[in-house]
C-alpha cells in the first residue's frame, strides 16, 4: 500500500493499525487490529461486547457496505417491564432516566453485543492476515499493561451527562472493575498509571484460537450466560447464539458537491446528512472556525437534526 491513513482515539491503536498496513495487510486487517487494541487501552469507549456500525469500502473489489451490529434487546425483555420506573428523558434526548438507573448500569442494562461478530464477519469476508495475528497486539497490551493517557483519564473523570450514570461509577461498579481501573480509594487511576488486565488477555487468547464462535456459541458464551443468570440479567445464552448482524448498502447524501456515505437507522447517518445539508447553506469559512457565529450555526443545525431523530424509523430506502 503506497499511501494510507489510520485514525483512532489512542496512539497505541493507531500504531498497531499502521504496522499491519506496513506488513502488507489491507484496510480491513488494519481496522480490526486497531479496534482490538482500542478495546484494551480505552475500555469505556470501545469493547468487543459493544455495538455500532462497520463501514467497508474496498473499491478494488467493488465492495461498499455497512455491517450493522447494534445491540439487540434480550428475548426475555417485555415492553412494559419498566413502565413504572420512567422518570423522564436524558438531557441529550438519546435515552430515558429510570429509577435506580436499571437501564444504564448493571446486569439488566446489558443488550446482546454485536461488535466481535462484526469484526469476525469482516475478517472472514475481506481480511488477508490471520485472525490470531490481528489480535496478538491487543493480547500483549492487556497482559503487559498500558499507560493511562490524559485523554482516557479525562473521560473517566470528566463532566457527567445529566440523567446518565457517571463514568467513575461505571468503572467502580464491579469488584473486578475497581481492581483493574481504580486506586485503593475507589477513584479512577491517575494519568501515567499502568493498567494490566490479565483476564481480558486470556479471553482474547481464547477468541484468537477459536474465532467469534467461542463468544457467541461456545465456552465463553457459557461463562457469560452463567454470570448473567447468577445476577438476574435479561441476557442469556440463546440471545448470544441467535445474534445476527445486518449488512446493507450505505445511505448516500451530498455536501457541497461531495458524496457522503454513512450508515442507515438505527445508526445516526440520517442526522449527519441532515446537519450537513443545513450547513452547506451557510458560509462557514467566512465565519471563522470556532467563532461564536460558527459554533452557534453548527449547534443549531445539530439541534434541528437531533429533534427529528424520532422520525427516522425503518429503512429509508
Amino acid at each position: 500500500m503506497t499511501s494510507a491513513m489510520i485514525v483512532s482515539l489512542q496512539p497505541e491503536a493507531v500504531e498497531t493499525g499502521a504496522e499491519v498496513l506496513l506488513k502488507g495487510g489491507n484496510a480491513v486487517d488494519a481496522a480490526i487490529a486497531c479496534a482490538f487494541v482500542q478495546t484494551v487501552v480505552d475500555p469505556l469507549m470501545c469493547g468487543i461486547a459493544g455495538f455500532g456500525c462497520l463501514h467497508v469500502y474496498l473499491p478494488e473489489r467493488g465492495v461498499h457496505e455497512i455491517i450493522d451490529f447494534h445491540g439487540r434487546v434480550p428475548a426475555s425483555a417485555t415492553p412494559d417491564m419498566w413502565e413504572n420506573r420512567i422518570l423522564g428523558e436524558t438531557d441529550d434526548g438519546f435515552g430515558f432516566v429510570l429509577k435506580d438507573a436499571v437501564n444504564d448500569l448493571g446486569y439488566q442494562s446489558i443488550t446482546t453485543p454485536g461488535t466481535l461478530k462484526a469484526f469476525w464477519e469482516a475478517h472472514q469476508r475481506y481480511g488477508t492476515k490471520s485472525w490470531a495475528e490481528l489480535i496478538a497486539p491487543a493480547i500483549r497490551l492487556a497482559a503487559d499493561g498500558f499507560t493511562v493517557t490524559p485523554g482516557v483519564h479525562g473521560y473517566w473523570v470528566g463532566v457527567d451527562t445529566p440523567g446518565r450514570v457517571s463514568v467513575q461509577d461505571r468503572l467502580a461498579f464491579s469488584d473486578y472493575g475497581r481492581q483493574i481501573y481504580c486506586d485503593r480509594d475507589g477513584r479512577p487511576l491517575a494519568i501515567g498509571a499502568t493498567v494490566k488486565n490479565p483476564d481480558l488477555a486470556e479471553t482474547y487468547r481464547r477468541i484468537a484460537n477459536g474465532g467469534a464462535t467461542v463468544f457467541y456459541d461456545g465456552d465463553i458464551s457459557q461463562d457469560i450466560a452463567a454470570d448473567m443468570q447468577a445476577n438476574n440479567a435479561l441476557l442469556d445464552a440463546s440471545d448470544l447464539a441467535d445474534y445476527q448482524t445486518d449488512t446493507s448498502s450505505p445511505l448516500v447524501g451530498s455536501y457541497r458537491g461531495l458524496v457522503v456515505s454513512t450508515n442507515r437507522p438505527p445508526g445516526g447517518g440520517v442526522m449527519l446528512l441532515e446537519m450537513l445539508n443545513i450547513l452547506e447553506c451557510f458560509d462557514l469559512k467566512a465565519m471563522g472556525h470556532n467563532s461564536a457565529e460558527y459554533i452557534k450555526t453548527v449547534a443549531e443545525a445539530m439541534k434541528i437534526a437531533t429533534a427529528h431523530k424520532d422520525q427516522y424509523v425503518g429503512d429509508p430506502r
